[in-house]
């Protein structure tokens, strides 16, 4: 059984999350790549574990049936999914839980994926763009896979303070656009929480 206690501070935690990675990610290109250690430390434990979670969901609930023909030689192979574990003496492997932890950062990730083009015109803070409706939403598991090593990918950049002018601008957008949208869905949310 849920715990509601427990499910409003794990959605706190989350909120939290998304809004000091944007608040990283904005000092990130107000300061050109010069941000404080705070937000340093915080990108690269915080946020770059949550973007772990995620991946490690995908790999939980990728399944063979689900990925195309052309995909297949991309995508993580059966050493790569954590739900076989070899028992010791060399034994047959048997299952284990999924961390649905992981589990729940994919889905929420979608989430904020399919969300991003939808995000409205005057939410948009990304220097030079009023909107995010040209990012497309990922389709297919290899589709997400690549979105979900980019945000690993560009929270590095700024968690390593590369300046943002050697970054690929489209690349950069997508990534701080999803910890945008993610910021406002999940605040949205945690308004709504706050009220029952």
């Amino acid at each position: 059984m849920l715990d509601p206690a427990r499910s409003k501070q794990e959605y706190a935690e989350i909120t939290d999350l998304f809004k000091y990675t944007l608040r990283a990610f904005h000092n990130y290109w107000e300061r050109n790549g010069l941000i404080p250690n705070d937000d340093v430390n915080f990108l690269a434990t915080a946020t770059l574990s949550h973007i772990d979670d995620i991946d490690l969901g995908f790999k939980w609930v990728l399944r063979a049936e689900h990925v195309p023909r052309e995909e297949a030689a991309f995508l993580p192979g059966l050493a790569d999914v954590p739900d076989w574990t070899q028992e010791p003496g060399g034994a047959p492997s048997r299952p284990i839980a999924p961390d649905l932890r992981k589990v729940m950062a994919l889905e929420h990730a979608r989430v904020v994926f399919g969300y991003l083009p939808l995000t409205p015109t005057g939410h948009v803070s990304y220097p030079g763009y009023s909107s995010y409706s040209d990012i497309k939403v990922p389709r297919t598991p290899m589709e997400l896979r690549e979105r979900i090593e980019e945000l690993a990918r560009g929270v590095w950049d700024a968690a390593t303070r590369r300046s943002p002018d050697t970054l690929d601008p489209e690349r950069a957008r997508r990534v701080y656009g999803f910890f945008e949208a993610g910021s406002r869905l999940t605040a949205e949310q945690q308004r709504r929480i706050q009220r029952q």
